[in-house]
């Protein structure tokens, strides 16, 4: 069980150098960073390596879909990056050889009906934590939600990040559902966007107060 003071939360699909210092500056935890060319949120062509690389005050999450090792590893060192996020098809041995690195978080993409044990068990040892989006026919999110109940109900080994179309107005029931599931942190990106990649950092700000 998490206790709300210990909450964490992650903004993806960060592709402002200004905005990820702001961030920092309102005590966000992670900032997240796309490395998936398809992705309208893709990181490497909008954001210069050295410069997130020398930024420290906050941790820098890359996202990968079915990258390889070798570039995911180059792409770490180059930008600085704290931990790595896995969002396609890897498989446990994989998620395990980048493990030994940089810690990793898993993304499985859910729709609503699977046996989340199951589907987790083989990369309990592979990697730091997991994380649960809502599944669409692209890889990446939505915007929409996914019926959390399905967390509720499974025994999930590893504390995990909850994503999946979360806005400011879902902050009553993110704190509900945090009291009772082994949340650690909020993973938010497309409802705080005015365009893709670049947030309204008012509404971040609000949820934040919302959700303290």
């Amino acid at each position: 069980m998490v206790v709300m003071e210990h909450l964490k939360i992650k903004v993806c699909g960060m592709t402002a150098m200004q905005q990820v210092e702001q961030l920092a500056a309102m005590d966000v935890d992670y900032a997240g960073f796309i490395f998936y060319e398809k992705s309208p949120r893709f990181a490497g062509s909008k954001l210069a390596a050295a410069d997130l690389k020398a930024f420290t005050a906050i941790q820098k999450v890359g996202v990968f879909v079915n990258e390889s090792k070798g570039r995911i590893l180059q792409i770490v060192d180059e930008y600085g990056l704290n931990a790595v996020q896995l969002h396609g098809d890897e498989t446990a041995d994989f998620c395990g050889s980048i493990k030994d690195k940089v810690p990793v978080i898993k993304a499985f993409r859910i729709k609503g009906d699977e046996d989340l044990s199951e589907i987790g068990k083989p990369y309990e040892k592979a990697v730091d934590y997991f994380l649960f989006d809502t599944k669409a026919q692209e890889y990446g999110g939505t915007g929409k939600k996914f019926d959390w109940s399905v967390l509720s109900g499974s025994n999930i080994a590893k504390p995990y990040f909850l994503s999946g179309g979360i806005g400011v107005d879902d902050v009553e029931q993110v704190k509900q559902f945090t009291l009772t599931n082994n949340v650690f942190a909020l993973d938010v990106n497309s409802r705080f966007e005015t365009a893709p990649g670049i947030k309204d950092m008012g509404r971040i700000k609000a949820f934040l107060e919302g959700i303290k």
